[in-house]
């Protein structure tokens, strides 16, 4: 079991709604405020919507457990009845009625009308919370909204709290429900964590599991969750809590970024039938256009009930299972060198035919003027300038198409052109298609870094951001990764730097 291995006493991450987990970020402790004021000021209809996987169930859970015996909670979390059917699961849950009783409409809401008063005098509160209530029609909505006419000419007896997802304000906007939409005093939407959120999310969760050892997601890692989940909740503990199996399963207590990509290959790869047409794809490097984003968080919970459905398969023989299937996997690496393989240049085609035209146009006007001497000679030599100039553009092409995948035509083409107007200037290109700086011409410097000015740094090779961030200041910090690549917007991904690359530091840190 994965819980000893990492010193937990209970599993971290799990899909279940428990409210001892609930992580209260700034919007979800705002929303939980309006809900109590609407049940105790007495305010009837409260609206409640979010995303799937933003925490919704959780906190409704969360409310419940911590209000008072001057409460009484019906919590309706299967809405896919009629009315009448959805009143006596009310009643039930009141213990007003037994499962296998009979009453009609009228004797029903007799029934709950006479419990309502009697709590009412008692000074007690009757609260229904009907969740995923976007699976409710138009004609049970009307008829919950004639339960709130259950009144004093003051107060509502029965507050009804209607959580579900966006398409609920869809419906509530029709016409036939005009008069339930305006009794709707209370609005709330749940929303995706922020970045900084998120991390708080995941330590909580493992505060809560009473994990006591050190940092358990490298700060990599947690990036890579934060752009997979985009936010949501759920998503966050089904690549976490599979990101911990895998853990388990290669014998590492550190869960890194390589362990992160691993996970969602598993999740993205081995149920194709689910994610294939995830509309959400990165499209900004070479490791983003790995895995596609988690954006869409109906599918991975899918994913994680179809595993839910299997119990005899326990965690031992499920990380065994995962390592036999990720060895017949092809990694995303190796498809990518397929694709440059086959993949045509059109760099190249375009840079190629370009040079054609200018060649063709040069020999045109070199036969117009033919009879001037001094001229052909002239335009002869920079023919074979400009010849040369052409195959040089086409080769240099080619060769960045196949060494920078991630780079634009537009940024290879003007690295080149640098690289041209370079051969007069100290500037020359190294065999790693990255620009170097020629000091010579600077006293003859080892270090490439004292030839530059102002708060800049050069990258050397085998760098990356936190490496630079901990040579320049001491430590490694996220709030100094976020600077830097607030005054370096060329840079899309911090783990793809190059070798002399040129990087701006900000001014507000101390350095090391």
């Amino acid at each position: 079991m994965y819980t000893n291995f990492f010193g937990f006493n209970l599993k971290p991450f799990e899909l279940t709604p428990d409210s001892n987990f609930l992580y209260l970020s700034h919007d979800l402790r705002e929303i939980l405020a309006t809900l109590k004021y609407g049940i105790s000021q007495r305010r009837g209809f409260v609206l409640l919507v979010g995303e799937p996987g933003t925490g919704k169930t959780t906190l409704i859970n969360s409310m419940i457990d911590k209000e008072g015996e001057d409460t009484n909670f019906a919590y309706i979390f299967n809405p896919d009845l009629n009315f009448n059917d959805l009143l006596h699961t009310v009643l039930m849950e009141f213990d007003l009625a037994s499962i296998d009783e009979h009453l009609s409409k009228n004797e029903a809401k007799h029934r709950l009308k006479t419990f309502v008063i009697d709590q009412f005098e008692k000074d007690k509160n009757t609260v229904i919370i009907v969740d995923e209530a976007q699976g409710l029609d138009v004609k049970a909505l009307e008829n919950l909204r004639l339960l709130s006419n259950i009144e004093t000419r003051r107060q509502k007896l029965i507050q009804i709290i209607i959580s579900g997802q966006p398409e609920l304000e869809n419906t509530l906007s029709q016409k036939s429900l005009t008069q339930l939409a305006q009794r709707i005093g209370l609005r709330c939407r749940t929303k995706p964590l922020t970045e900084k959120e998120a991390y708080e999310y995941m330590d909580h969760r493992l505060k809560v599991a009473n994990y006591n050892g050190p940092e358990l997601f490298a700060n990599k890692a947690k990036q890579d969750i934060w752009r997979y989940s985009q936010g949501l909740p759920r998503t966050i503990n089904i690549i976490c809590d599979n990101a911990l199996l895998t853990g388990y399963a290669s014998n590492i207590k550190r869960i890194d970024s390589s362990i992160i990509r691993q996970v969602m290959d598993d999740i993205n790869k081995v149920p194709l039938n689910m994610l294939d047409n995830s509309p959400n794809k990165s499209e900004n490097s070479n490791e983003g256009r790995d895995y596609a984003e988690v954006h869409n968080s109906d599918l991975i919970p899918k994913v994680a009930e179809k595993n839910s459905k299997k119990p005899e398969i326990n965690e031992e023989d499920r990380a065994g299972i995962i390592n036999k299937i990720r060895g017949k996997l092809i990694h995303s690496h190796e498809l990518e060198g397929v694709e440059k393989k086959e993949r045509p240049s059109n760099g190249a085609w375009i840079a190629g035919i370009a040079g054609v035209v200018i060649i063709v146009n040069i020999f045109i006007l070199y036969l117009f003027f033919g009879s001037f001497k001094d001229f052909k000679k002239d335009l002869s030599s920079k023919l074979e300038a400009m010849q040369e100039n052409s195959r040089y553009l086409s080769t240099r092409m080619k060769d960045s198409m196949n060494t920078a995948a991630t780079s634009t035509h537009q940024e290879i083409g003007k690295n080149i052109e640098n690289e041209i107007d370079s051969k007069h200037s100290g500037i020359s290109s190294n065999s790693n298609d990255k620009f170097s700086i020629d000091t010579s011409s600077s006293g003859g410097s080892s270090d490439v870094e004292n030839v530059l000015k102002n708060n800049s740094v050069v990258v050397r090779k085998g760098d990356t951001l936190n490496k630079i961030i901990i040579r320049i200041y001491g430590k490694e910090e996220l709030e100094i990764l976020d600077a830097i690549l607030r005054v370096n917007p060329e840079i899309s991904n911090p783990n793809i730097i190059f070798e002399n690359q040129i990087i701006k530091l900000p001014e507000k840190f101390n350095r090391g």
